[in-house]
Order: structure tokens, then C-alpha cells, then sequence
């Protein structure tokens, strides 16, 4: 089901590898696709596309019309004329990511950006790969799905989760570890957050947005001859750890926790999510 966002990719391949860790086939100048973030029916779908035609909006009227715009090097032409585009057509909210080589592009995008254009932020990627850009991707998708379902505008709407006790018990050890803000019991396999606690987090997204990392990772963990399973994956932001620990015992299943920086301490919760995943029962 639609979440209302619209990613126009100006990338010569980091959009087209980013699609096919999920098994879509995409390229420039090929149809605009249809991109489920999980397997589940109920998992969010984001429309991916190149540039729209003059003629068509940038975002549908009866959509929240967010906007994503996924930039490269050797796209500054393009990148100005959908900036104001956007502008013209008064879309919502629009975020722009910029991969690191897109030098041009920024400072072309960046002279055009006023103060009062509060519906636009622009992003520099920390790197090129698709992993990473997921991972922004989907963290950008949690703050728009909180922001458009306050005036309920989304069709992304959080499942009723059924916890066993020892589920609904692990999830309150979990977030009771000093700097916990939301934790998830996810399977990767499917995408569906299977218990979870804390707020701040739309964890139904978080559970479809890292069941692609994590898939990532173990493709290329398998394509790299490298026979060790991974232990866990730690994603950096300013102000947060994101977490994700496999399960040994439950293959196909993650524990995902997300840290305040400032109050966690990461070592500390590292130790502690592996002491609560041996008593963990699903």
C-alpha cells in the first residue's frame, strides 16, 4: 500500500543497485516501479522513477506528496529544474540526497535554497552504497510517516502486534537498558515487526527498511566467500546508535535497538541484548 512518496532518481547506478537488493529490476530511463519495502501486504511502497515529463506533476494531488529527489554527479541541469518544479508546485515536502560526487549539484542546489523554504531539506550521503542509502531512506520515510499521519493523510497504518509474555518480557528488558528509545523483534524473511517497544520510532517501517539491510548484508557477506554469520550491524547517527543483532538460535530473526547517544552506552547495550537473546522463545 502506498506511503505517498515519490523517489525521482538522477543516479546513473546507485538507484538501480539500492532496487535490486530487493529483487527489482531498474535502470535509467526505464518506467517509473512500484517498490514494496517488504514482503508483507501491508508493508509501505514507495513509487521510484526517473524524472516525470513536463505535463505530469511531481506528486499526485491526492497523495501526501512527499517528494524524494536522489541526485549524482552529472545532473546539475536536471537537479535545478525539479528544484523549481517543486517550488512552482508547492509540493509539500521534498528531501534531497546527494551522493558524495555530487559536488556541483550541491552548490547549485544549495544557492537556490532559501530560509523560507522550510518544506525542502537537503542531505549529503555519507557514502556511495546502496546500503547506506537505504538506511537513510527509510529513516527520512519514518519522520514523513509520522508527520502526514497526525492529520491522517497516510495509508500506512501500524499492525496490532500479539507479544507472548516472553516476548512483551524481552522487549521490556530490552528498552529498559539505560538510553533505550525503541526496540523491535523483527523477521527478516518477511519484513514483519513480530513484538517491539519504546516510541519516538515507527518501528513497522524501521522492521521493513532493515529487513533490506540486513538482506544486503548477507548477500554480500555470501558473495564474499565469508562463511561466519554476522553478529550485528551498527548504524551511526549525530545523536543515535541503531542496532541490529542477529539471533543465532531463531535464524531469519533480528533484534533491533535504537540508542540515545548521549545516556547509552553501546558496549553496555551490546552485552546485554545478547544476554537477552538466549532466553528469547518465539
Amino acid at each position: 500500500m502506498s506511503c505517498g512518496v515519490r523517489v525521482i532518481d538522477l543516479t546513473s547506478s546507485l538507484g538501480g543497485r539500492a532496487l535490486a537488493k530487493l529483487g527489482v529490476a531498474y535502470a535509467p530511463g526505464k518506467p517509473r516501479v512500484a517498490v514494496r519495502l517488504a514482503d508483507s501486504e501491508s508493508a509501505p511502497v514507495i513509487d521510484w522513477g526517473g524524472p516525470p515529463g513536463r505535463d505530469e506533476p511531481l506528486c499526485e494531488p491526492s497523495a501526501p506528496s512527499a517528494l524524494v529527489l536522489l541526485i549524482g554527479p552529472g545532473a546539475v541541469h536536471q537537479a535545478r529544474e525539479l528544484f523549481q518544479r517543486a517550488l512552482n508546485e508547492a509540493v509539500r515536502c521534498v528531501r534531497i540526497f546527494l551522493m558524495p560526487s555530487a559536488i556541483m549539484e550541491e552548490i547549485a542546489l544549495k544557492q537556490m535554497l532559501m530560509p523560507h523554504h522550510e518544506s525542502i531539506q537537503l542531505y549529503r550521503l555519507p557514502d556511495s552504497s546502496s546500503e547506506t542509502l537505504w538506511f537513510v531512506l527509510i529513516e527520512e520515510l519514518q519522520k514523513l510517516s509520522a508527520r502526514f499521519s497526525s492529520g491522517g493523510n497516510t495509508d500506512f497504518r501500524k499492525r496490532e502486534v500479539s507479544m507472548s509474555s516472553n516476548l512483551s518480557q524481552s522487549m521490556q528488558s530490552i528498552i529498559s537498558i539505560e538510553g533505550a528509545m525503541a526496540a523491535a523483534l523483527v523477521d527478516h524473511q518477511s519484513g514483519m515487526c513480530l513484538a517491539q517497544a519504546g516510541s519516538g520510532v515507527d518501528l513497522e517501517l524501521a522492521a521493513a527498511g532493515n529487513t533490506q539491510v540486513v538482506r544486503a548484508k548477507l548477500k554480500t557477506m555470501e558473495s564474499l566467500g565469508l562463511r561466519k554469520g554476522i553478529e550485528d550491524i551498527l548504524i551511526t547517527l549525530g545523536d543515535q546508535y541503531h542496532l541490529i543483532r542477529l539471533i543465532p538460535n531463531s535464524p531469519g530473526l533480528f533484534l533491533y535497538l535504537v540508542l540515545d547517544k548521549a545516556r547509552g552506552n553501546l558496549a553496555l547495550a551490546r552485552y546485554k541484548l545478547t544476554d537477552i537473546e538466549r532466553s528469547l522463545k518465539v
